[in-house]
């Protein structure tokens, strides 16, 4: 098993090297990454309400895997951050900010972890955080529900949509939990964000799905929240 995964990685990163070499400069330019002044308000608004969780890092795990000609990869990203306001059924507009430091992926891998991060995929020195901002949360069941909102990744903004499941929580039982797992799950076309090499060899389709333990904080801050949704002060 240990030596076709190895084989596998090797054929892997031979593809992303080709594709490495034809890559060509784009318009994009790097630019910081801001979480509206209503999106911290509702956030905000839900610590004061014991609504709000912030996600434990420690103990979540952020993954992703993408086909190709020479198997499956998987990865995954050892630094994020960010929280998680919850509202009721009666209101579905429940918050979610989240943010991936790009340079943490992981594929147990270094070459392909060097090829990723490199400028022909991730570009992370251009584009080192990936945000996702909530739009909207929907309950369709007691602990599931529908996550939309938009990533941004590559320097490119798109609108996704995360299918969801909730433990140690309840639509009409909304903060009773002092912590809670949350396990969301969707693929995105890497094209749609100006990752387009290699199609023909590299599937388009890369699935991500996150396991997120988060606990219950009240009265939080701003100043903490602009901590917990940018890695931007630290650089």
């Amino acid at each position: 098993m240990s030596r076709t995964k190895h084989v596998t990685g090797l054929l892997f990163t031979t593809l992303l090297l080709i594709s490495g070499n034809s890559v060509q400069a784009d318009a994009r330019q790097q630019f910081p990454l801001n979480v509206g002044h209503s999106v911290l308000t509702s956030m905000l608004e839900a610590s004061r309400a014991d609504r709000y969780y912030q996600i434990q890092s420690k103990t979540s795990v952020v993954s992703f895997s993408i086909d190709s000609i020479a198997g499956l990869a998987k990865g995954r990203f050892n630094e994020f951050k960010g929280g998680i306001a919850l509202q009721p059924e009666s209101a579905n507009n429940g918050q979610v900010v989240f943010v991936i430091k790009s340079d943490s992926l992981s594929t147990s891998n270094s070459a392909i972890d060097k090829v990723v991060t490199s400028k022909s995929y991730l570009d992370v020195e251009r584009y080192p955080e990936i945000l996702f901002v909530s739009s909207s949360f929907t309950w369709l069941s007691e602990s599931t529900g529908l996550l939309k909102g938009k990533l941004t990744l590559h320097g490119v903004t798109q609108e996704v949509a995360f299918q969801v499941g909730l433990s140690g929580v309840k639509k009409n039982k909304v903060g009773n939990s002092e912590a809670i797992l949350v396990k969301i799950a969707t693929s995105i076309s890497r094209s749609k964000f100006g990752m387009k090499l290699m199609k023909k060899v590299v599937s388009d389709r890369v699935a991500l799905s996150m396991t997120i333990r988060a606990k219950k904080q009240s009265s939080i801050s701003k100043e903490q929240l602009a901590a917990i949704s940018s890695y931007s002060g630290s650089r």
